[in-house]
């Protein structure tokens, strides 16, 4: 609430509109309105530096200034005090510059009536406070929007720092354990525990941390995997068939870890003796949202007895329960080539 009258500044050069604007103020309460009516424009802003105005009145023909720059000089010396535009004709378009450049209303000279010019005053200071308040709203919406990104970004930059530590722990006990067995199973884990950091990184890397670039984690993780267990890693050849998209983190963690289990099974049993071959990873979706994500190889296929319903290694049972945990379902062809294909739905 404007404590004490008013203060309204008039712009407007034609004396007979002055007096009649004058006027329609007189039949309001006393005290009610102060009202200072200035004849140009340059010295309008002067007044308006001073700070003392509730309440422009604007006419868009002065000696100085015409048309839609005079709301703008205005707008831009007192972008907090809202602003009246007053024409001598009913100009549609004139009108509609000025609504856009932050006018709060407009009056037609000659069509005022007594009571409503007071009555435009209020419901122009009501609509000004209105958007002024919307627009700081909108403005914390933002900063808490933006303190979110920057804390969601440090959480995923400090589990992607943790799981690093971890993987890093366990390839030093590794190095302590003479058993190969032993050291075979430290190392599936750790490779588990890198394909969770890789999603954790490529979220702290993305401006989206909801959603994970999952061609960009392809692009990052496997090859470091096929490094990490191939001898001869060159023998291996990849290929990656997947376009531009983006799953939300509880499905591209378990595709990942699922992506992790089958490479590192080809990589195992496919190739042995140095066997060259490709792995081949694609990921597709269709018109009813659902995602195919499909692993292949050209090694030495599956043997017929391996029952990939029974899970026999903890691997498999991994692949069987990641694809459950994504409501997907788990198709495999034993060779030519061999394929592991998890069907799921997306989340929409």
């Amino acid at each position: 609430m404007i404590a004490g009258p008013l203060r309204i500044l008039l712009v407007e050069d034609n004396l007979g509109d002055v007096r009649l604007l004058q006027e329609m103020f007189s039949t309001e309460r006393a005290g009610s309105y102060e009202i200072t009516s200035l004849p140009r424009l340059g010295l309008a802003l002067n007044h308006l530096a001073k700070g003392n105005v509730d309440i422009v009145l604007l006419d868009l023909g002065l000696p100085d200034e015409e048309g839609i720059e005079t709301v703008r000089r205005v707008r831009k010396l007192a972008p907090d005090v809202p602003l009246i535009v007053l024409t001598g004709r009913d100009d549609d378009e004139a009108v509609a510059e000025a609504m856009l450049e932050g006018a709060q209303d407009y009056l037609v000279k000659g069509q005022i009536e007594n009571r409503a010019l007071p009555r435009a005053l209020r419901y122009a200071i009501e609509r000004f406070r209105l958007v002024s308040r919307a627009a700081l709203t909108t403005m914390e919406l933002e900063r808490r929007v933006r303190e979110k990104d920057l804390l969601l970004s440090e959480i995923h930059h400090r589990v992607k720092n943790s799981l690093q530590v971890v993987s890093s722990l366990i390839s030093l006990e590794a190095t302590r354990i003479k058993d190969p067995s032993m050291t075979e199973m430290l190392r599936s884990t750790q490779n588990r525990i890198r394909s969770m950091a890789s999603i954790h990184r490529t979220l702290y890397q993305s401006k989206d941390f909801g959603h994970v670039d999952f061609k960009e984690f392809l692009l990052s993780f496997v090859p470091s995997l096929i490094q990490a267990y191939s001898t001869h890693p060159e023998a291996v050849q990849l290929e990656i068939a997947v376009g531009e998209v983006r799953l939300p983190i509880d499905a591209a963690i378990p595709c990942g870890l699922i992506v992790n289990e089958l490479i590192s099974n080809a990589l195992k049993h496919a190739f042995p003796e140095g066997r060259k071959g490709t792995i081949r990873i694609d990921f597709s979706h269709d018109q009813y949202n659902h995602a195919s994500l499909s692993v292949a190889d050209d090694g030495i296929g599956i043997p017929e007895e391996v029952d990939f319903e029974l899970g026999e290694t903890l691997g498999l049972q991994l692949v069987h329960l990641l694809s459950g945990q994504i409501g997907g379902t788990l198709n495999v062809s034993k060779s030519s080539p061999t394929r592991f294909v998890v069907r799921f739905p997306l989340a929409v």
